[in-house]
């Protein structure tokens, strides 16, 4: 009977869903389909801050999660606006800089269509040469938000990547902020199941388990005591 009450405990929490969250997965890749340097980094006059920028940028969707159809490479248009908010700085050989923007990978221009993926970042802009990475997840900091009218993995766990290659001139500093240069972009996406709530169905299971459980001790302690 103990066996019982404790399997009906564990049946309770599965379907509570009290379980351990899932690892964060790719929700959207993505490449540029246009030719050349699609993306603009801007140093103001001052020389202490950069905007990173691309409008309406054709792109390719090479994999998303959708729970919706959505064909393979389809075609999309990426917008990109980024802004630094500290000095760039040395790691190593590798240029560095934080940086606070938004996205979106829309079907039509202008921001029109199919909403496949869009949201906000805060982090970092990494790399040396002709290669710079920008990258922002949520944990450890609340620095990533999706929206999305196509796909429902949307979950705490989120991760932005964004890869600018071919940028030119290389990467420097000029002044206290990254240079000014041009170059094409690619990016992944990621995140985790939304957790789930437990229904009032599943909770009274849970509770019922445990309750026969507690039940099942105090009778045996019971009859210990009178033996």
């Amino acid at each position: 009977m103990r066996q019982k009450a404790l399997a009906l405990v564990v049946g309770g929490l599965i379907l509570a869903g009290v379980a351990p969250a899932a690892s964060a997965d790719v929700i959207l890749t993505f490449g540029q389909s246009a030719s050349g340097n699609t993306i603009t980094g801007t140093a103001n006059g001052a020389q202490n801050q950069t905007t990173i920028s691309g409008t309406d940028v054709p792109i390719t969707i090479s994999q998303i999660e959708s729970f919706v159809p959505v064909p393979t490479n389809q075609s999309a248009f990426f917008t990109l606006s980024a802004t630094s908010t500290n000095a760039a700085t040395m790691l190593g050989n590798n240029v560095t800089q934080s940086y606070s923007g938004s996205f979106s990978i829309t079907g039509g221009a202008g921001g029109t269509g199919t909403n496949y993926l869009s949201g906000t970042f805060t982090d970092a802009i990494f790399g040396s040469g002709a290669s710079l990475t920008l990258s922002a997840s949520q944990p450890p900091d609340p620095s990533v938000t999706f929206t999305s009218s196509v796909i429902n993995v949307l979950g705490l766990t989120r991760a932005v990547s964004l890869g600018f290659s071919n940028v030119t001139p290389a990467v420097a500093i000029v002044g206290t902020t990254l240079r000014g240069f041009t170059s094409s972009v690619a990016g992944n996406f990621s995140a985790n199941p939304e957790t789930v709530v437990p229904e009032p169905a599943s909770l009274l299971l849970l509770g019922s388990g445990l309750a026969g459980l507690a039940a099942r001790a105090r009778r045996r302690r019971v009859t210990a005591v009178q033996s």
